[in-house]
């Protein structure tokens, strides 16, 4: 399991870096703890911020699954009227998904309103 997660931090450090290039003017904060290793226990993991809004976000390898905090936390931030979305990384990273799209966006070229409605 931890070498998933070493590939998931991976892959969200590659989509953040990615995303402020492509997009300049992006807020971006990934949900660490104090020694940057583990996501705490927020039920996200990072969070972008453009133009007055914003969108949580879980990262999955694959498959992956919520776990029933990760569930509960999407269910309070979409009630909020907040979006929040899960994002599948598959081929190693190279392209990703949203958990409610079957579209698959290469990594290296994301932008915000990928993510956000403009």
């Amino acid at each position: 399991m931890a070498s998933r997660n070493k590939d998931e931090r991976s892959h969200v450090n590659a989509l953040i870096k990615a995303i402020q290039k492509n997009s300049p003017g992006v807020y971006a904060y990934i949900d660490r703890d104090a020694g940057n290793v583990r996501h705490t226990s927020s039920g996200w993991d990072f969070h972008l911020s453009f133009m007055k809004k914003i969108v949580y976000c879980e990262a999955k390898e694959e498959n992956g699954k919520l776990s029933d905090w990760q569930e509960f936390t999407r269910a309070l931030i979409l009630a909020s009227g907040t979006p929040y979305k899960v994002v599948r990384f598959w081929k190693n990273g190279i392209y990703f998904s949203f958990d409610d799209d079957d579209f698959l966006y290469m990594t290296a070229d994301v932008i915000i309103t990928d993510f956000i409605e403009s």
